[in-house]
């Protein structure tokens, strides 16, 4: 009978940790499928046909994220369709976003010809307070340690679990906080927001201070509810569940002794012809899960990263390049065997 216990709670374990998170509100499937389509066209320089995606992806949902709102904004600005650009533009004014002094007139000729649209959202500071008080603890001893987490492995431990669990209730009592409640995280250039530090500090695998919250469940009612971005859900997702279910293509730059970078490489699997049969099986796995909370295929994602690195008025995604250190370069030399250089611009 133990016997028999251990081997459904071992099957129940499993299947917690293979289960398929899922994006199920119509309205914000077609907005993501609108907007994704809308940032291949970017890409393609196709603008008028993301100018009219981007529209139509706005009538699917009413609070669009910060970075659609952006693209929207840059897109119609680029096409004339100025009356668009200016209203995009006030929709960040009212999520908190601060524009040069000149944007204005060096964009709009005459403010006076467009409507002016009374903000629909209202910032809660005293939300914003306490997260931000959260994060404070969240980052006290990381700052302290001067990045040796081991000599402040209890105290981390401790910190986390406060900063977390205060995090979960409160999500739970007002609601999965996000740039229409507490406003545009200002020092990201990606939108994303100090209190998702805490979430991904309770990653699985944290080797100095073990998960206290999963915070899978209020992630996946967040993204069903439109409160966080596909992106960020699935990076979140993966490091709470040690999984790799949303993620496959990353960049890559290796520094050397001296402090230089050499950026920026990819695998050599972007390219169909160089994958071995596992790894394409995996990929399309990947891109399955992807799918179904509303992202494009992980070969999107990476070629919208690679136009990311040089063009800034655009966001797609959450970037992050990964950095490679080597003693000898002779190991980095045989690792770049297997990357392809994307080129010689420094990001």
């Amino acid at each position: 009978m133990k016997q028999l216990i251990l081997y459904i709670f071992l099957f129940l374990s499993l299947l917690c940790k293979s289960q398929n998170f899922e994006l199920k509100d119509k309205n914000l499937i077609r907005y993501y499928e609108l907007t994704n389509e809308a940032e291949n066209k970017i890409l393609n320089n196709n603008l008028i046909r993301a100018n009219h995606l981007y529209k139509e992806a706005f009538r699917e949902f009413k609070q669009p994220h910060a970075k659609d709102l952006q693209n929207s904004m840059t897109v119609a600005l680029k096409t004339n369709d100025l009356e668009t650009a200016y209203t995009n533009y006030q929709a960040l004014k009212c999520l908190g976003k601060n524009f040069d002094n000149d944007f204005v007139t060096n964009n709009f000729n005459n403010t006076k010809k467009y409507k002016t649209i009374p903000c629909q959202n209202a910032i809660d500071l005293n939300y914003k307070k306490s997260l931000d008080s959260l994060f404070r603890i969240d980052q006290y001893y990381r700052k302290l340690s001067g990045g040796n987490y081991q000599a402040y492995k209890k105290e981390l431990t401790k910190n986390d679990s406060i900063a977390a669990n205060n995090l979960l209730k409160i999500i739970q009592k007002k609601g999965f906080p996000n740039e229409y409640n507490i406003g545009l995280e200002m020092k990201s250039q990606v939108y994303f927001h100090d209190f998702y530090l805490i979430i991904w500090h309770q990653l699985a695998t944290n080797l100095y201070s073990h998960q206290q919250v999963n915070f899978s469940n209020e992630i996946i009612k967040a993204l069903n509810k439109g409160k966080i971005r596909p992106d960020i859900a699935g990076f979140l997702l993966d490091l709470n569940n040690n999984t790799y279910n949303y993620s496959f293509f990353k960049i890559y730059q290796f520094i050397a002794n001296d402090g230089k970078n050499d950026c920026c490489y990819i695998t050599e699997a972007i390219l169909p012809e160089k994958r071995a049969a596992e790894i394409d099986i995996k990929i399309k796995e990947i891109n399955r899960k992807r799918k179904l909370i509303g992202l494009s295929t992980t070969e999107e994602e990476v070629h919208k990263s690679i136009f990311f690195l040089n063009n800034k008025d655009y966001v797609f995604t959450s970037i992050a390049i990964e950095g490679f250190n080597f003693k000898n370069d002779n190991d980095a030399n045989v690792m770049k065997k297997n990357l392809i250089k994307l080129d010689d611009t420094p990001h």
